[in-house]
């Protein structure tokens, strides 16, 4: 696919050393896409996703990137991205948020898999 290879939106919404205080979670999405889908609505899901940065309370960081294994090492996972929130109950409040959901709602349009490895960062 082309476009956007990786774009790391790193800490607008935090400041000074917020980042490395205890208690933070990395929340990490592989995304196989429908065959159906078009760049354009890849990308639409890229930019909705990194427009929840400073938007999201306690989200931290986002970052997307294009899966560069080998293909039979991916599973059809071509795309990924990586979010950081200040502690398990942020996550927790943002997958109801709205506007996660109306983002949720872009990604799953144009992904037919959806593998989600939420762990604590220590």
């Amino acid at each position: 696919m082309e476009g956007v290879k990786f774009v790391c939106d790193v800490g607008r919404a935090r400041g000074g050393s917020e980042r490395y205080l205890g208690g933070m979670v990395r929340h990490i999405l592989l995304l196989k896409p429908k065959p159906e889908a078009t760049a354009a609505s890849i990308e639409a899901s890229r930019v909705a996703l990194a427009a929840l940065m400073g938007r999201i309370p306690g989200l931290l960081d986002f970052c997307w990137g294009v899966n560069f294994a080998a293909t039979e090492r991916r599973q059809g996972y071509d795309f990924g991205f990586t979010m950081d929130f200040v502690d398990r109950e942020s996550l927790a409040a943002y997958n109801p948020h709205p506007e996660h959901q109306a983002a949720a709602a872009l990604v799953r349009a144009s992904f037919e898999d959806i593998a989600v490895l939420d762990f604590d960062l220590k």
